[in-house]
């Protein structure tokens, strides 16, 4: 594989794995929030788990590819100072949103599972955790915007 063969599938990498981690954050907000703000909330609480656990199969796996694309790309951009600290935004959006994640969401998550909430701390529960999820995917998106600025400007600098 060429160098920049290889430059071209880490940065897709980290582009495309992102963006899909921030679209399955879309899709929770969308489809889930909506049907979890309509649902009476014993019923949800009861089904949070099934859920939550077909949706982390995906997710997580997504999670990771990100992190090994957006490693593997400011890596090979270390050396040209600009183009690194484009990457790096796009590094720090990804480590904030798994803090956040770790932080809040997945105690959260086991809470849930767990059956710890009455009907009354579960509405009041999935109406925080999908507010803050607001905040997570806005998180989310910009980390593949700033790897495409990352992108652009490392082929901006090699053409002049």
């Amino acid at each position: 594989m060429t160098p920049d063969t290889y430059r071209k599938a880490v940065n897709i990498t980290a582009v495309v794995a992102s963006a899909a981690f921030a679209g399955g954050g879309m899709l929770i907000l969308v489809s889930y929030g909506i049907r979890w703000l309509g649902t009476d909330p014993l019923v949800w609480r009861a089904g949070f788990w099934a859920e939550f656990l077909n949706f982390a199969i995906t997710i997580i796996p997504v999670n990771l590819v990100t992190f090994v694309g957006l490693f593997l790309s400011v890596r090979l951009d270390w050396h040209d100072r600009p183009v690194r600290r484009i990457w790096m935004w796009a590094v720090w959006l990804y480590v904030a949103n798994t803090l956040f994640t770790l932080g809040y969401f997945i105690p959260q998550n086991i809470l849930l599972i767990w059956d710890s909430y009455t009907a009354a701390e579960a509405a009041t529960v999935r109406a925080t955790w999908l507010g803050l999820h607001v905040i997570r995917v806005v998180i989310a998106l910009a980390v593949p915007v700033y790897a495409l600025l990352a992108i652009i400007k490392k082929a901006e600098r090699s053409t002049t």
